[in-house]
């Protein structure tokens, strides 16, 4: 066996499954086993990964010690592929495949095709237009944010073509559909600020925001900060992306170029049991839309929205037995991880790929979009205000995904000392 070139395999696979999408402790785990399987010994299997990096270092069964760095340029969530790699890493611990069947099956995944465009732009349509009514916007807000949404999944796909930098790209993508937003809602058909929520939806790091914090509060502080440092950036592009055109364009969505006389059906429900029932529904819509977008399978999407709209349920049920913003999102977040863990059972999959999708609607979109709102206003009481909020949610999801994932791990060790 020649292990430099079996190291080399296991670090193309792993490679893939981070840039896919997975987590950076599974990635870590796959590598110990897949090369524990070929009898190295696994006290001296030493992986250590972040976001941008793999090294790896082991001792093969001669006593030889072998290491390969590996740099990850590369991000593409694509959890058809981190589904199949993770099936294949398992292979690899229970069959030992020779060098060249392992290769074969890495190929044979690495081919699998993506979403066809149409469920790009539909994936696009669905998360925006869905957010954009469970932030508290209209109908009519939805199909703006909906139409604008085409824009910005074609923008994101064509800019990606250039290899640009990822922050690059958020920053023009949200110039050009701001200034869209702000020239369609000139029409008086919409509300500006409830449309720019459901568009920022698509591009903002709340999740990598979410897991920075879970990461650092389960030890893997260095990925934690990458994470985070990569989010804000990223969050920073988006803000000033948007707030140019909204600066230079100042006055022109508060002005209707053509009086158009909305219908009362379109006006958005704010208050009672209506209200609830759409903000469910559009969670459970938008959740879809994010789970075709992560080119997730047939079966796992409807499983996302499902999970999406009872992760709402439970959030609206806790604030009104329990009143803020911490506790409710806490046990949200709660359910969300104990879902995910459920789903991945059931679907044989990883756990990450349901709680990305489920807990996006839990993600305090509008209280990031707010902050920056009050920044550009210059009332900075609000901006602390909207900022906290964020923080808080932010927070408490972390917390809730840490606490079911620390459940998780104490139950298996049970189970092996049994």
């Amino acid at each position: 066996m020649n292990y430099s070139k079996l190291l080399q395999n296991v670090l193309d696979i792993s490679e893939e499954m981070l840039v896919a999408g997975a987590e950076v402790n599974r990635v870590e785990d796959s590598i110990e086993r897949m090369l524990s399987a070929y009898d190295c010994p696994f006290d001296r299997v030493n992986a250590f990964i972040t976001t941008t990096n793999i090294q790896v270092t082991f001792e093969d069964p001669k006593g030889d010690i072998i290491t390969q760095i590996r740099r990850v340029k590369r991000s593409d969530t694509n959890f058809d592929r981190l589904d199949y790699l993770n099936d294949l890493s398992r292979y690899i611990c229970s069959e030992k495949p020779d060098l060249e069947t392992m290769r074969s099956k890495y190929l044979e995944v690495m081919s699998r095709p993506n979403n066809p465009n149409w469920v790009r732009y539909l994936s696009g349509i669905m998360a925006a237009g869905g957010f954009t009514v469970f932030f508290g916007g209209s109908i009519f807000d939805g199909i703006i944010s909906a139409c604008v949404s085409i824009l910005i999944v074609f923008l994101l796909g064509y800019f990606k073509k250039f290899n640009i930098n990822q922050m690059a790209i958020i920053f023009m993508t949200s110039i050009i559909s701001g200034v869209a937003s702000i020239l369609l809602c000139s029409l008086g058909l919409a509300n500006l600020d409830k449309v720019l929520i459901g568009e920022i939806m698509l591009m903002i790091p709340g999740i990598a925001m979410t897991n920075a914090v879970r990461d650092m509060l389960i030890g893997d502080i260095a990925t934690g900060l990458l994470r985070l440092a990569n989010a804000l950036l990223l969050a920073g592009a988006i803000a000033l992306g948007f707030a140019t055109p909204l600066a230079l364009m100042k006055g022109l969505s508060y002005l209707s170029l053509i009086k158009i006389q909305v219908p009362f059906i379109m006006v958005p429900i704010r208050k009672g049991i209506a209200a609830r029932v759409i903000q469910i529904i559009s969670a459970f819509i938008g959740c879809i839309g994010f789970a075709l977008m992560f080119n997730m399978k047939k079966k796992q999407v409807i499983y996302s929205g499902i999970g999406g709209g009872c992760a709402w349920i439970i959030y609206l049920i806790m604030a009104d037995i329990l009143g803020g913003l911490f506790l409710p999102t806490l046990i949200a977040s709660v359910f969300v991880g104990l879902y995910s863990e459920i789903m991945a059972k059931v679907n044989k999959a990883p756990a990450t790929i349901f709680f990305t999708s489920v807990a996006i609607a839990l993600i305090p979109g509008a209280s990031l979009y707010y902050t920056v709102d009050s920044i550009l206003e210059k009332d900075l009481e609000a901006a602390a205000y909207n900022g906290n909020n964020a923080l808080t949610i932010a927070l408490a999801i972390s917390m809730g995904i840490v606490l079911v994932t620390v459940a998780n791990k104490f139950k298996l060790e049970l189970r092996k000392r049994k």
